[in-house]
């Protein structure tokens, strides 16, 4: 595998990434900006206009047709928040230009087509266009009232809220109605110019063969862009409250939710991950084992890291009579860590985990991606290889450390039995 990183313009990086096993093409562009977190409405809407049509492709139709002759490329977008900065994709892929039945520039075309709706948007006149904004629009507010009906991540959701009150991950990614209502077409124009102006910009490519001119088609495609990207915050620790807030929502469920929120204070990135896999990342982590497998407390118990946040979440689906022995349980397997009480070979296990999932870096396109990625957010240049001589190489000690260091913040329960909402 082979790397390379090409400037295009003032913070605008074009990422290459060789690999021959691959045999198609895939195009990441990366904007990324400080969260401001009445903007998310109109940010994500903007984001979510950008891929369905453009002003060469104005209709969804249009774009279809174009994809389909494109050997079946795709177009997507998303929108997500890391510490304190905002993450809007745009993403496409396509069969590599070796394999193309003409020998058409495929990866070129596929820059292009992402160039054309990244700054050539179906828009006129300072506004998008009625029709697409009204489509995107509703599909926004849609998915923010259905929300509420994946329970597992509601309920983390609303435990987030409270554990980061006041910091930009407290608050909803794509926003809420209210704001969503208030939004006009030219107003999303205006988030749509902003995102352009202040954001940096990444541009990932994975294929067998570098692309030729790429990074010149995208100089030239951005050449004329207004820019002043600002400053990115992705570790953004957050403060733990002196006592635990806790929270019950009742709600007309057939299962409660329980959500515990803990915060460390620097507990190292290797280090916290492989105390979360001992913990409760790994099906046969204390939590899995203990509190679901032997006490029977839960549907499911388990724990990620917010490494941004030096944060950890555990999560549990629980019958509500089990609610407080479940949290109690929880406690104890942290207790238990504290005092250094779990196996060598638990700790073994769950380095091999992390080894194994470092070592599948690069089976896919998004996850060669996505690991360069990290490396720019966490400014460690350290490959997979050198990450895996970083886990074996932790001790119990580290730990056990890492479980002194963490707080219980929040406690969330969903309820069952309540009125609904």
């Amino acid at each position: 595998m082979e790397i390379n990183t090409t400037s295009f313009g003032e913070q605008m990086d074009l990422i290459t990434i060789t690999e021959p096993k691959f045999k198609t093409v895939s195009l990441m562009c990366m904007l990324l900006l400080p969260v401001i977190p009445e903007r998310n409405s109109a940010y994500a809407l903007a984001a979510s206009l950008l891929t369905n049509s453009s002003r060469k492709y104005p209709d969804y139709a249009a774009m279809t047709v174009k994809l389909d002759t494109m050997y079946g490329a795709s177009l997507t977008s998303s929108v997500s928040v890391n510490g304190s900065v905002m993450q809007i994709v745009i993403s496409g892929s396509t069969i590599a230009s070796r394999y193309a039945l003409a020998g058409e520039n495929l990866a070129g075309d596929l820059a292009e087509l992402m160039c054309d709706c990244i700054l050539d948007p179906n828009a006129e006149n300072g506004a998008f266009n009625e029709t697409a904004y009204k489509i995107e629009r509703k599909d926004l507010l849609d998915a923010i009232e259905t929300e509420i009906n994946n329970k597992r991540g509601y309920a983390l959701t609303r435990a987030r809220k409270t554990a980061f009150c006041g910091e930009p991950d407290a608050y909803p990614v794509y926003g809420v109605k209210e704001d969503v209502e208030k939004l006009t077409r030219e107003s999303v124009y205006e988030a749509y110019k902003e995102i352009l102006r202040r954001a940096a910009i990444r541009v990932y490519c994975v294929g067998p063969d570098v692309p030729e001119g790429l990074a010149e088609q995208l100089r030239d495609a951005f050449k004329d862009t207004e820019r002043c990207p600002e400053p990115l915050q992705y570790y953004a620790p957050s403060p733990c409250k002196a006592e635990p807030a806790d929270v019950i929502e009742p709600m007309d469920v057939a299962q409660s939710k329980l959500v515990m929120v803990f915060k460390a204070e620097k507990p190292g990135n290797e280090a916290f991950r492989l105390f979360s896999a001992v913990f409760g990342g790994t099906p046969f982590s204390l939590l899995f084992t203990n509190v679901r497998e032997k006490e029977s407390l839960c549907y499911y118990c388990a724990s990620r890291v917010i490494a941004g946040k030096d944060a950890l979440i555990v999560d549990s689906g629980v019958e509500l009579a089990n609610a407080e022995r479940t949290r109690e349980a929880v406690l104890e397997q942290l207790a238990a860590m504290q005092k250094g009480e779990f196996s060598d070979e638990l700790l073994a296990n769950a380095k091999l985990a992390m080894v194994n999932a470092l070592r599948g870096i690069g089976d896919t396109p998004v996850s060669c991606i996505l690991e360069q990625y990290e490396r720019f957010y966490t400014n460690d240049p350290a490959d997979p290889e050198e990450r895996v001589e970083r886990y074996l190489a932790l001790t119990k000690e580290q730990i056990v450390a890492v479980a002194n260091s963490l707080k219980l913040d929040t406690v969330y329960l969903m309820q069952q039995g309540g009125a609904a909402e």
